[in-house]
């Protein structure tokens, strides 16, 4: 730029030959040319341009003309918004800005661009103001790069929990809506046999151009611009790529262009990004359902053996919600039994976490306490048995569990704990918290011995006996949770053991549901 300003016909210009520049001038001028650091002055009240090499590039197609020239001439398409602070920094003011949007014509098409500067006012050797100096730096690429990054995170978080292939496509299609800047619009097609669906559009009409077999010819294909008048360095009109995999489900993304950004091994490198994220979540969905389907088959098995005990008896109710999930049953159980003597038997239990592995350690220990309960063993007997079972059963270790016998003639309740939640006594008279007969959960040391413990209850007394995540809530103190049960339950004494237990539930549920329930109610005597 030094050679190109040295040999410039500068007499043709508002500033005349260059013996005549006044010392401010020549000075600035200086400075600007032996800086690596882009520059352009603007000299005089038609601010014209001397630039260096560094500014050079941000002119594109409007250099050399921009040279020696007004800048109103050469920056028209922005001078709403450049004009007034040039003009504002030959009356005295500097100005700065950092990621200034400038749409510039300087590549045949009106460019999305971005630039950090600063324009400072330049004395004359009177003591005046005699030009602008602008230190600038595109900062374009730092822009886009940023906002294309933090669409394919967001991509990515929305596409996370999506159940099966085409929800993949629609939330894939209406996260993409806020990346209007790079993909003015998305559609996404899947293969079904030998057709193509539409699964999901952003566009308002019927895309044009692309006939389904063209579409359908895409599928397991390379990615490639739908647009043969393309030129090198300016912007694509549409897209196309090929997403998913053979071995679960295949479709086709297309989306259609920014007219104001290139279509640059940049933007390319975003689309096949954003390809890759859509053809990621549609394989997870795909295998996701294949393995829910199995695991629905299992859950739903397991819950419908768990349920068969019935929970409309005139004196019990019993009642079981899974933690907010997939699967219809977790590692909490209960079980009601008749046992000889008109006695009968309640069992809550809670094996640690939930899921698929939980759901299966809960059947067996189900399974086992069942039968030795039917053989005629006390709690406590039950309990011991329980805990050499559970010490041989994957996922059983550590799970909790409260067994009661009720005793309707002698009016007792024998009970034993193993790290389970004291069950809650309540009637007219009052609450009792039944905490005795209390030992370690499960298998956790060989060989105990366990206790039970025996108490009296009067005549239409309530027997609750619950799961933790009836009274638990994150970041709470777990006497809160026992108290909010005691007085949810001393307020519906009046209602039936149904009414009630749905009642409990109602009060009680963390309403972000992080872990099963189970819960029995029974009035302990029969009430008409």
């Amino acid at each position: 730029m030094g050679a190109l300003v040295a040999a410039h016909d500068w007499s043709a210009t508002p500033l005349g030959h260059p013996d005549g520049w006044p010392a401010g001038l020549r000075l600035a001028t200086q400075i600007v040319l032996t800086t690596r650091f882009p520059m352009l002055l603007a000299w005089g009240p038609d601010l014209v341009k001397i630039y260096n090499d560094g500014y050079r590039p941000m002119l594109g197609d409007k250099h050399p003309q921009a040279l020696g020239a007004p800048a109103r001439e050469i920056w028209p398409e922005v001078w709403d918004i450049i004009g007034p602070l040039l003009e504002a920094s030959l009356g005295g003011a500097t100005s700065s800005f950092e990621h200034q949007l400038l749409e510039l014509d300087r590549n045949g098409y009106l460019e999305e661009s971005y630039f950090s500067f600063c324009y400072s006012p330049v004395r004359d050797d009177d003591g005046t103001v005699g030009g602008v100096l602008d230190v600038v730096t595109e900062t374009t690429e730092q822009v886009v790069n940023r906002r294309r990054l933090e669409c394919v995170a967001d991509l990515a978080a929305e596409l996370v929990t999506a159940h099966d292939v085409a929800e993949v496509g629609r939330r894939a299609v209406a996260s993409l809506r806020t990346c209007v800047d790079d993909i003015a619009s998305a559609e996404v097609h899947l293969a079904v046999g030998d057709q193509i669906v539409q699964v999901a559009t952003s566009r308002r009409a019927v895309i044009d151009g692309i006939a389904p077999e063209d579409l359908r010819g895409m599928v397991g294909g390379e990615p490639r611009l739908l647009d043969p008048t393309w030129e090198e360095g300016r912007p694509g009109h549409r897209w196309a790529s090929p997403i998913g995999a053979a071995t679960s489900a295949q479709g086709v993304l297309v989306v259609d262009l920014s007219p104001k950004r290139p279509f640059d091994d940049g933007y390319r490198t975003y689309l096949e990004l954003i390809a890759r994220t859509i053809g990621a979540a549609i394989d997870h969905a795909h295998t996701r359902s294949a393995e829910l389907g199995e695991q629905r088959r299992i859950s739903d098995a397991l819950q419908s053996a768990m349920l068969q005990p019935a929970s409309d008896l005139p004196t019990v109710a019993a009642r079981y919600l899974p933690a907010t999930g997939n699967l219809s049953v977790g590692g909490d159980w209960y079980d009601v039994l008749g046992l000889d003597d008109g006695r009968r038997a309640l069992v809550v239990g809670d094996c640690v976490g939930h899921g698929l592995e939980a759901a299966a350690a809960m059947g067996q220990l189900r399974t086992a306490s069942r039968t030795l309960l039917l053989e005629g063993r006390g709690p406590a007997e039950v309990l011991e048995s329980m805990d050499r079972f559970a010490s041989s059963v994957t996922g059983a270790a550590c799970a909790t569990m409260a067994c009661a016998v009720v005793d309707l003639e002698a009016r007792s309740i024998t009970y034993a704990l193993a790290g389970h939640p004291a069950p809650l006594l309540a009637g007219p008279g009052g609450a009792t918290w039944l905490t005795e007969g209390s030992g370690l959960p499960l298998a956790v040391v060989g060989g105990q011995r366990r206790c039970q413990a025996v108490t009296s209850f009067d005549p239409d007394d309530l027997l609750v006996l619950y799961s933790d995540g009836l009274i638990e809530r994150r970041g709470e103190d777990i006497d809160i949770g026992f108290e909010r049960l005691r007085a949810a339950a001393a307020a519906r004494l009046d209602q039936s053991v149904q009414q009630l237990a749905d009642g409990l539930l109602d009060d009680l549920l963390d309403p972000e549901g992080r872990d099963d329930v189970a819960l029995v109610v029974k009035r302990l005597a029969t009430r008409h």
